[in-house]
């Protein structure tokens, strides 16, 4: 699976050329033609709260679609707050301070991108899995690295063990999903994507070259609000152009995914009759919410 996260390394190329294009130059490989202007208003993406029905079991499992991929990422920052749960009670019971780790988020993949999410927020924007009010606790007790690395340890293997509940499935599944990249129709249909993005004035040869522009040009803007504009115009050109790519593409994966559940489907019942109820326990056991992002 072709799991590049669209995360804070897209984000500096973006801006770059916004502000170079803005003072009458344009980046490499960008030229002064508009962006197209991302749908809605300006705000933060939300987490829809809730259990997911049993009918959307497959999907979170096994996604075909960007809309697919939301409760995949739900489940994914699930396991991420397992995980950071149990550090956290270990480090109060120690009486040591957090240590510093990466807090739990929903962070997307490029092999099945979200085009209703990338084409309003962009293509950096990873949501926090965790509500902002939620605290911290990394200033409280004293400052014991053994007792933080036991820590993280057993936040690792909590949130470990969750996820072996699925994960051998999903495992299989990813290889399927990373396959229709190479189907004749997807790659026929991935080659319009250089010249409909020339359309919105950038220019690049493929959609690798497409993110490695992003990657470049964001880098060097600082200004947190010219960032967010140039972003949500590149996202909103990549949906706009890959919305016919993925018309193809995401039939061929729905048809890999009806013969991989012909396949596996012992294993999906499994999963069907002890997933979700793992989810209320763990929901139950550390005060959790379980969530997904929506545009």
């Amino acid at each position: 699976m072709k799991k590049r996260p669209f995360t804070a390394a897209v984000l500096g190329s973006v801006i770059a050329a916004a502000a170079l294009t803005g003072c009458g130059g344009a980046a490499p490989g960008l030229s002064a033609a508009p962006l197209p202007t991302a749908s809605g208003p300006v705000r933060p993406p939300t987490v829809a709260r809730g259990l997911p029905a049993e009918r959307d079991l497959t999907a979170m499992v096994l996604p075909a679609t960007g809309r697919d991929s939301r409760l995949t990422q739900g489940l994914d920052g699930f396991a991420q707050l397992v995980g950071h749960a149990r550090l956290q009670e270990c480090a109060e019971q120690a009486g040591v301070r957090l240590p510093e780790v990466p807090p739990p988020a929903y962070i997307g993949w490029s092999d099945l991108p979200d085009l209703g999410f990338i084409g309003r927020h962009g293509l950096t924007m990873s949501v926090p899995a965790l509500p902002s009010a939620s605290p911290g606790g990394r200033t409280a007790g004293r400052a014991d690295r053994a007792a933080q690395q036991r820590c993280e340890t057993e936040g690792r293997t909590a949130a470990k063990e969750f996820k072996d509940l699925y994960s051998p499935l999903q495992s299989l599944w990813w290889p399927e999903v990373s396959a229709v990249r190479d189907d004749p129709r997807a790659r026929e249909a991935l080659r319009t994507l250089p010249g409909c993005l020339a359309r919105y004035g950038v220019e690049v040869e493929d959609e690798d070259a497409f993110f490695a522009l992003v990657d470049r040009t964001v880098q060097g803007i600082e200004d947190g609000a010219e960032a967010t504009r140039a972003d949500r115009g590149l996202g909103a050109a990549y949906a706009a152009c890959m919305a016919p790519v993925e018309a193809v593409r995401e039939p061929l994966r729905t048809a890999r995914r009806t013969a991989f559940e012909a396949a596996h489907r012992d294993e999906l019942r499994t999963l069907e009759r002890g997933l979700l109820p793992r989810i209320r326990e763990l929901e139950h056991r550390h005060g959790l919410s379980f969530g997904h992002p929506v545009p």
